[in-house]
């Protein structure tokens, strides 16, 4: 196991639960096995507005989430053993507040935050939940693992989502690490992103030399999904053998995405393999 001072890497993995491995858990692991890091596990026991409605509801409800709070501390053993199981070093953090502002206060100073999306109500039909909130505000990249995902592997094929678009860049920036360490990495390059503000002589940006420079073997493939970008992308994918895409979120606004649909809202609602993302 990796001891605490050789960890140049911090993987922060958020625990909806604290009583069983999920697949968020076991994808985090996986990703802080690979890269050699400091995995956190992050469980936040919730505030809800509700609680201040009236004097008695507050006293009721602090009860309450102060139990929840000690219960979770509880759990530090099992973590550690989850750690212990995939050579991982790494610590145990329990908050108490607002989901989506612990977890990207956490990104603060993590280079990877594992978040995962619920199946029973799926996280970004509208673009406005807890995990789409999460990456619109996180200030590193987010993997997101749908609870479908089945990690027995993780970031070993990696299809990258390419359109020359900010959200994408920061997203292979964010995955450098993984995607130097991948047995295959293959580039979807789709149709390329206007610049807003309609200059056309802007520094020119050779993706494959730059990935070659980073001691990336990756193939670049042209891509065009139509209007069902989003399900195109799922399905070469899967096509691939792939275990993780790696994609920028909300290259659009997120009203445009919700009233017109979108290849993140597509995904988001829709894969069952992990996404590292990044907006």
């Amino acid at each position: 196991m990796t001891n605490s001072g050789e960890c140049s890497y911090e993987v922060a993995i958020h625990l909806r639960r604290t009583d069983a491995a999920t697949p968020a858990s076991e994808v985090g692991l996986t990703l802080a096995r690979r890269l050699d890091a400091w995995a956190t596990g992050l469980h936040v026991v919730p505030l809800s507005p509700v609680a201040f409605a009236s004097p008695e509801a507050v006293a009721m409800y602090s009860g309450e989430v102060d139990s929840l709070y000690r219960t979770a501390l509880e759990h530090e053993p099992q973590w550690r053993a989850s750690l212990e199981r995939h050579g991982v070093a790494g610590e145990w953090q329990v908050t108490q507040g607002d989901i989506v502002e612990s977890l990207c206060h956490a990104s603060r100073w993590c280079d990877l935050l594992v978040v995962e999306r619920p199946q029973l109500v799926p996280d970004a039909p509208t673009g406005w939940g807890v995990v789409s909130r999460t990456v619109f505000g996180a200030s590193a990249p987010v993997v997101v693992v749908p609870e479908s995902a089945r990690p027995d592997s993780a970031a070993t094929r990696i299809v990258v989502a390419w359109n020359q678009s900010r959200e994408a860049t920061l997203a292979i920036r964010g995955a450098l690490p993984l995607l130097a360490r991948a047995e295959r990495v293959l580039v979807l390059e789709g149709d390329l992103v206007e610049n807003p503000f309609g200059l056309r002589y802007l520094p020119k940006f050779d993706l494959r030399a730059w990935l070659a420079r980073h001691r990336v073997d990756a193939e670049i493939r042209p891509f065009s999904g139509g209007k069902e970008r989003g399900a195109a992308l799922l399905d070469a994918a899967r096509k691939e053998g792939a275990d993780l895409i790696v994609m920028g979120a909300w290259g659009h606004s997120r009203i445009t995405e919700l009233v017109l649909g979108g290849t993140t809202r597509h995904l988001f609602q829709h894969s069952d393999l992990p996404l590292l993302v990044a907006h």
